[in-house]
């Protein structure tokens, strides 16, 4: 006996509202699991950064800039660096700057966990108490050229007695200045993660995209689309020892005007290899990048720093990945291990308590 369309419409409701109710448990059963296993996403906050248009350097960030990483808040100082501000040197300082990317800058982290105030806190408090000021002039998304950029520009003004260049392995690829400026330098400013001015469907856009960047679940499938589009992603690659002679050329060209720009200021340059995330937890045999930098390093009789082996027995020791979740950079326990990692090898040269040495006539 067939049952009435009013008994058959029921049924059908039932079955679609038993299925939606499956459904819905489900996703979030994979939303919490995702949540256990990575970590929960980090909302971001407005106002973004402004970066302003540099013929020489692409863009800088706007001086004393207010605006959030993440949910942290940041206050550029004059130089527009995070930091507090930069004054005259004094005789007995002992000055150390910091070149890089966001991971100088402290993409997701608070001033006081950023390694560069990590270094700075380690030699001003005892026993050591020493006169040292690590400025950070990280600015994200730099490459060496960039960075080379910036010392030739600030160099001379902050003096500084040991340059530390923060490498890593996206710095291979060399941003284009000129395209950059050329396409940006109608406007006075505009926001470094929107490409424009936070206005009209840009902003209604990227409100759009924080909604989904609440779940878990639409990141993580977001981040596995990318690893299986992206097979020719640069720096999987290069782990996994493809890079391409004309970029090591491109480094070591810059590594060569960064010595001889050291020899200039009379001030002492490391280069320190920031670890790719991935390499913490596992091993790649073909990697050329450490390899690569430290060979170059060594023809050019300038020091190298690998933070890597800390971070992996930081690792082995604890389990737990120093990332922020679904963006790749270090959070503050990685910072940290940074930090860690540049104190090590400095101890090797200024044993504790002893203060770092100036060099003659600096």
């Amino acid at each position: 006996m067939t049952p009435p369309p009013v008994g058959r419409r029921r049924i059908l409701l039932v079955r679609a509202c038993a299925i939606v109710i499956v459904l819905v448990v489900t996703l979030a059963a994979v939303e919490v699991e995702i949540r256990l296993l990575v970590g929960s996403p980090r909302p971001e906050r407005l106002p973004l950064a402004r970066v302003v248009p540099h013929p020489e350097l692409g863009w800088t960030m706007m001086p004393g800039d207010l605006h959030y990483t993440y949910d942290i808040p940041v206050q550029l100082n004059a130089l527009g660096y995070r930091g507090p501000a930069v004054s005259a040197k004094a005789a007995t300082e002992y000055r150390i700057v910091a070149l890089g990317d966001s991971h100088v800058y402290g993409q997701g982290v608070a001033d006081a966990d950023l390694a560069t105030a990590l270094i700075e806190r380690h030699y001003r408090q005892p026993p050591a108490s020493c006169d040292v000021r690590v400025i950070n002039l990280g600015v994200r998304a730099y490459s060496i050229n960039q960075e080379y950029a910036v010392l030739r520009r600030l160099g001379p003004a902050l003096a500084p007695d040991l340059v530390l260049l923060f490498f890593y392995l996206n710095d291979f690829e060399l941003v284009d200045v000129h395209r950059r400026w050329e396409r940006f330098k109608h406007l006075d400013w505009y926001t470094f993660d929107l490409g424009a001015k936070p206005a009209g469907d840009v902003m209604r856009w990227w409100t759009i995209r924080q909604i989904a960047r609440t779940s878990a679940l639409i990141n993580w499938a977001h981040d596995a689309w990318l690893a299986w589009t992206a097979r020719d992603d640069f720096e999987e690659a290069a782990l996994r020892g493809h890079l391409d002679q004309r970029m090591i050329d491109d480094v070591h060209e810059y590594l060569v005007r960064f010595v001889a720009l050291a020899d200039e200021l009379n001030t002492r340059f490391t280069i320190v290899v920031v670890p790719h995330a991935a390499q913490i937890r596992r091993e790649f045999p073909q990697n050329r990048y450490q390899r690569t930098i430290t060979e170059m390093a060594g023809r050019l009789r300038t020091n190298v720093i690998d933070p890597l082996p800390v971070f992996r027995r930081d690792y082995a020791a604890h389990r737990r990945w120093p990332v922020i979740p679904f963006d790749g950079h270090y959070d503050a326990a990685g910072q940290r291990l940074l930090a860690s990692g540049v104190l090590e090898h400095l101890a090797t040269e200024w044993p504790e308590p002893r203060c770092p040495a100036r060099r003659r006539g600096a």
